[in-house]
Order: C-alpha cells, then sequence, then structure tokens
C-alpha cells in the first residue's frame, strides 16, 4: 500500500492550546516520516480521554499540534503515526481494534493503579468516577481480582453499568454522604484503598475522608484547577501505626498514569480471556468536538472511540 504524504487528523488551531482553543478536522496535515528505531503505524482507532481535554485547553503540555494519546505515543487523532519500535505494544489476534484502544490508555492506568494498592483479595477499594471512561475499566479489573469494589459515581446508567461489571455496591454522591456509605460498608474502617479519578479538590477530599488506617490512595483524576491536596498532618498521624515490632506503617498516596510493559501484558490476557472488556461507544473522528463537549459535561458513560478514517 503507497503511504500518501498527507493525511486526515483532528489539529488544534493555530495559536496554540488554551482555555478557549479547538480542534480542526485538516485534510492536508503531513504524514510524519520515522527515523531509525521507528516504525509509521496506521492507526484504526483512538480513545478518547479526559487528559486529551485538558491538553487542548493548555491545563496540560501537548507534544504536538495533532489531539488524541490513547495509543502508544501523543498525537493519536490521525490517520498515521511514527512510535520507537521498541515501546509498540502488540495486539493480541482476537482483540477488536475498537476494543483495544481504551487498553492502551484507561485500561493500563486503571490496572496500574489498582496494583499500586498491593491488593488482597477481600480487600475494600472505592472508585471515584466508577462509571466513566477509566473507572468502569477498574470496577472489572479490581472484581477479578477478588476485590470488593465501592462504586462511586452518579446517576442510574452508571450504577446499572457499574453493578454488572462487578461492583459490590454503588454509592451515588448526589444522594448520599458517600464518606458515612464508605465507612459503612467497611464495618467503620473505612477502605483499604481509594481511587480518584475524578478532578475536583471535594473529591480528593473526600477520598482521603474514606481511607482506613494504613490505606493507599492513588491520584488519577487531573484537576482543572490547582489545588493541594488536603491531607493534614493529623491524618497522617491517626491513619498510621505502630506494629508490636516497632516497625511504622503509613498512610501511601502515590499518583499514577500510565504503567508497565508486564502489566500491560498482564492487561491484555485478561481481556482476550473476556476478563476486562470496554463499554465502548464509536464515533467518526469528523465528532470529535461533540464528544469534547460531552466529556466536559461528565455525559459519558463507558469510553468513547473514534474511527479514524482509511
Amino acid at each position: 500500500m503507497a503511504i500518501p504524504s498527507t493525511q486526515i487528523a483532528a489539529v488544534v488551531s493555530p495559536s496554540g492550546a488554551s482555555a478557549n482553543s479547538r480542534v480542526e478536522i485538516s485534510n492536508t496535515y503531513p504524514v510524519p516520516e520515522p527515523g531509525e528505531g521507528d516504525i509509521l503505524i496506521k492507526l484504526e482507532f483512538s480513545g478518547v480521554c479526559h487528559s486529551d481535554l485538558h491538553s487542548i485547553l493548555g491545563d496540560t503540555p501537548m507534544k504536538t499540534d495533532v489531539a488524541g494519546h490513547e495509543g502508544n505515543v501523543p498525537g493519536t487523532f490521525q490517520q498515521y503515526i511514527v512510535s520507537p519500535a521498541i515501546h509498540v505494544t502488540r495486539i493480541p489476534w482476537g482483540l477488536s481494534p475498537e476494543l483495544a484502544a481504551p487498553l492502551l490508555c484507561a485500561g493500563i492506568a486503571m490496572y496500574s493503579s489498582i496494583m499500586k494498592t498491593s491488593p488482597r483479595p477481600g480487600d475494600w477499594i472505592a472508585i471515584l468516577g466508577a462509571g466513566g471512561g477509566l473507572g468502569h475499566m477498574g470496577v472489572q479489573i479490581a472484581a477479578k481480582k477478588g476485590l470488593r469494589v465501592l462504586a462511586i459515581d452518579k446517576g442510574e446508567k452508571k450504577k446499572q453499568l457499574c453493578l454488572s461489571l462487578g461492583a459490590a455496591e454503588f454509592l451515588d454522591f448526589s444522594e448520599v454522604n458517600i464518606v458515612e456509605a464508605v465507612k459503612a460498608s467497611t464495618s467503620g474502617l473505612g477502605a483499604h484503598a481509594v481511587i480518584c479519578t475524578a478532578n475536583s479538590e471535594r473529591a480528593y477530599e473526600q477520598s482521603m475522608q474514606m481511607l482506613r488506617p494504613l490505606g493507599t490512595l492513588v491520584c488519577v483524576g487531573i484537576p482543572n484547577i490547582p489545588f493541594r491536596l488536603p491531607a493534614t498532618p493529623f491524618d497522617m498521624i491517626v491513619k498510621g501505626e505502630i506494629t508490636p515490632i516497632s516497625i511504622y506503617l503509613w498512610l501511601k498516596i502515590v499518583g499514577n498514569s500510565a504503567g508497565t510493559a508486564k502489566e500491560m501484558d498482564e492487561l491484555l490476557a485478561m481481556a482476550v480471556a473476556g476478563d476486562v472488556k470496554a463499554h465502548v461507544e464509536c464515533y467518526e473522528l469528523r465528532d470529535i468536538l461533540d464528544i469534547l463537549g460531552r466529556l466536559e459535561r461528565s455525559e459519558i458513560e463507558g469510553r468513547v472511540v473514534l474511527r479514524i478514517p482509511e
């Protein structure tokens, strides 16, 4: 197949990423040329992540003027992309491209986040934003690893989705005090781990409050407005303890955005086995502006995947 010199791509406006920037569909964007050790990849699908919205609006840096990153390198809202061959992930046979795409960002981010909590079967894990693109993947992964999942989100659709994916309980933050509800479900102790995919200061504050002593908070959601993580010295003191052998154990706070090659292989194996499946809505690349608007308004359950033109 002949490689064209230009392609279709969703490009950030020439003024650059900012609070008022938009993406535009270009039919004449140059096809990148691979260098030594690189390969040229023809993309079929790309997932749309909330991080893409942050990049377009200038909240986080973009390495290219093409939006999208749910593949192996930034700039996935285009037909062709260049990647170092050593970092490319082989997609197993039997896994359709529209279902594989979300695994390369949302899936691996949640898999790695869960593994950072040192999970043990029977542990309680709370996921804030459980019905979203990242959260619904985390619910499945955690449930398959034997964890008891407290899915936290809003609305009947997300409730039904989370419960169908293996959540032990669904807590609607618009209807209940989720901190009290988590403690009530965990014999008053709190969750062993909390993964916060939400992006508000209130969500992170509640995440801290629902942790049990020695628990782990994994920060995943990127705030629209910067704020300090609401962890006080009191939190760190009362949620740590001295063991009989005088080893000091503490409340653990970590951040995560991706994962290792080994974790990616483990996740793909789960997907091939049918243990993890992204719930996707497929749209055309030309629908990107509408999708970004819905994403900003939190109107999407599961994951949106864009079909890249042939």
